[in-house]
């Protein structure tokens, strides 16, 4: 452009308005380019949150356009006020958390599940041969309403107990918790989950029920949002699932990668028990396409209402929201994935 032309262009208002379109355009890119933010809480540090930290590390929310915060909250209760006061938009939590908090009044659900399996061990003192021998005494469970009071539920009637008759079920806590119990004689078995149960066969305990070879669907991990948050950030909620579900493909095949941020994440310093955590969600528990599954959802309502009634009434399938992960598949994100990261490791 020659400089009389420049010089016509400035005299006709031509160049104000082109500065002020390119202002905008870069403006705008800028815009696109900064990441969403968005808080997600966990309920536990454990092989069944470990992928969100896993796609943390691996920089795989930012990839999906979000700047992501994980906090850890310990409680359905803590995590449920979080969700209230929008001091975090997503939770990681349990099939029986996110039922207990709708059954609260919370109108809450579940887009993906993340472990729809039980994973969990019985574990016994070594004079224990067999679950008939447990007649009399008792088990530790966290608590009254969840997985591991299922679990147990199931393993004593499998061994032809009748639980709180036969056995008496004490809610006993955490994971450390209830190793603790078994060790100092409180308990003579426990419901326990790995990287615990390879510790505790270490510390010369015996797991007499494994039942990752059961195969029970339980809702043991999946995540959840208040359904407004959903409505109105439908495409935010979209990025955190994508990002997860990247994060569960090179979870399985980033092995090395994957132990380091989850000795870090996890405070998991035994590499046995990190190998054992690792290859069984690898294996067996967390899936290539994340569903929730209504079975594993029942399952953990059935438990509920052995001690909470309204939990009786409840229909599982109104906290299901599978849209999105059908919208994942659909869209060929889920083919994309697999194509770049390969066959999960086995």
């Amino acid at each position: 452009m020659t400089e009389p032309t420049v010089k016509r262009m400035v005299n006709a208002g031509f160049v104000l308005p082109m500065v002020f379109s390119v202002f905008a355009a870069v403006s705008i890119l800028h815009a696109q380019a900064i990441p969403k933010k968005i808080t997600a809480g966990v309920t536990s540090l454990s092989g069944s949150t470990a992928v969100i930290f896993v796609t943390q590390k691996a920089g795989l929310f930012k990839r999906h356009g979000l700047d992501a915060e994980i906090v850890y909250l310990q409680s359905v209760p803590l995590t449920a006020s979080a969700l209230i006061s929008r001091d975090i938009q997503v939770a990681l939590m349990s099939g029986s958390g996110t039922l207990s908090v709708a059954i609260g009044g919370l109108d809450v659900v579940q887009v993906a599940g993340l472990v729809n399996k039980l994973y969990s061990g019985v574990m016994v003192a070594p004079s224990i041969k067999s679950l008939q021998d447990l007649k009399g005494s008792s088990i530790g469970i966290a608590g009254l309403g969840g997985q591991s009071e299922f679990a147990a539920n199931y393993a004593l009637r499998k061994g032809g107990l009748v639980p709180h008759k036969d056995v008496a079920l004490l809610s006993i806590g955490g994971n450390a918790e209830r190793v603790a119990a078994l060790a100092t004689g409180k308990v003579k078995a426990v419901i326990v989950t790995p990287p615990f149960t390879g510790q505790m066969e270490k510390m010369g305990f015996r797991k007499l029920v494994n039942f990752p070879a059961l195969d029970l669907e339980f809702q043991t991990m999946g995540i959840a949002v208040i359904r407004h948050y959903l409505k109105t950030n439908r495409d935010t909620v979209m990025s955190f699932l994508k990002a997860i579900t990247e994060g569960i493909y090179f979870y399985k095949t980033h092995k090395e990668e994957t132990k380091k941020i989850m000795a870090s994440s996890l405070r998991m310093e035994d590499q046995d028990a990190l190998e054992e955590t690792y290859s069984l969600f690898v294996q067996y528990l967390y899936p290539e396409v994340p569903h929730s599954s209504l079975r594993s959802l029942q399952n953990a309502l059935d438990a509920m209402a052995l001690r909470n009634t309204k939990a009786r009434d409840k229909n599982p399938a109104d906290v299901i929201e599978n849209s999105l992960v059908k919208e994942m598949e659909e869209s060929g994100f889920i083919a994309q994935i697999r194509n770049k990261y390969g066959a999960p490791g086995k």
